[in-house]
């Protein structure tokens, strides 16, 4: 197969604007389509988005009662960020005493990264889109040999650490990646856009499987939805961010 790069996908026109896709996915999965923006002007406060459509034997591995209690935690990340930027606006910066200051700003980073990682991760749950296809499956194929490899990383890396496992497109490179987070802002890559999330917290799974983590790996991994996936990395191939620069 010819070693496929980032300006050959781009000259043959695979890729949408972000905009379109930001909205299609939205659309087909029955979320917010605003993507921040509600009615052309900027949201004021962070909406917790609604993800019903994973509720009622939707997914195979994941049972309502863990599902509704994760979405809980979620919902209450968005509640925490929304305090934080509030307190952080008000702060007057002529005041000596930033010790609450500080921690406000270390908490914003965990609590903002904690609400968009569960919004990504559940955004790539579904019932359908089973089949791997497109610009995924090449570059996929490209980067890790085959989807199997890719899923051994996602899986292993969710074994091994305690926040997050996620594959990424890494802009210095062109190429897809797997990524491990410690917490929600600890290891956190830069320059990388993730294309698939995986939640290897406890309280992911700790109500259907207990202790046992590899089996709710490999019902995460018989859930996925791939066509979110897909379209997220269209999102980001579509972003102008410059040559890579890595050899």
């Amino acid at each position: 197969m010819k070693d496929l790069d980032r300006r050959n996908f781009l000259k043959l026109g695979l890729l949408s604007t972000a905009a379109a896709l930001s909205t299609n996915s939205a659309n087909a999965s029955g979320k917010d389509s605003s993507g921040g923006i509600e009615n052309g002007k900027p949201l004021q406060k962070y909406l917790a988005k609604k993800y019903t459509n994973l509720l009622g034997g939707a997914l195979k591995g994941f049972s309502d009662k863990q599902l509704t209690a994760h979405f809980a935690l979620y919902e209450g990340y968005i509640t925490k960020i929304n305090d934080l930027e509030a307190r952080i606006k008000s702060f007057d910066t002529n005041n000596p005493d930033t010790i609450n200051y500080r921690g406000w700003h270390l908490d914003q980073t965990s609590m903002l990264n904690g609400a968009v990682l569960h919004e990504l991760y559940f955004g790539n749950l579904g019932a359908s889109n089973k089949e791997l296809k497109g610009t995924l499956k090449k570059m996929i194929n490209r980067d890790f040999g085959s989807l199997e490899s890719l899923i051994g990383h996602l899986k292993t890396v969710g074994k091994i650490f305690h926040g997050w496992s996620l594959a990424a497109l890494n802009y210095r490179t062109g190429k897809i990646n797997v990524y491990g987070l410690e917490r929600h802002n600890l290891n956190v890559p830069t320059m990388v856009h993730p294309i698939l999330v995986l939640d290897a917290y406890e309280h992911a799974y700790m109500i259907d499987y207990g202790t046992d983590k590899k089996k709710y790996l490999d019902a995460f991994i018989a859930d996925v939805d791939w066509k979110p996936v897909e379209e997220r990395l269209e999102q980001a191939l579509s972003i102008p961010f410059g040559e890579a620069v890595t050899v």
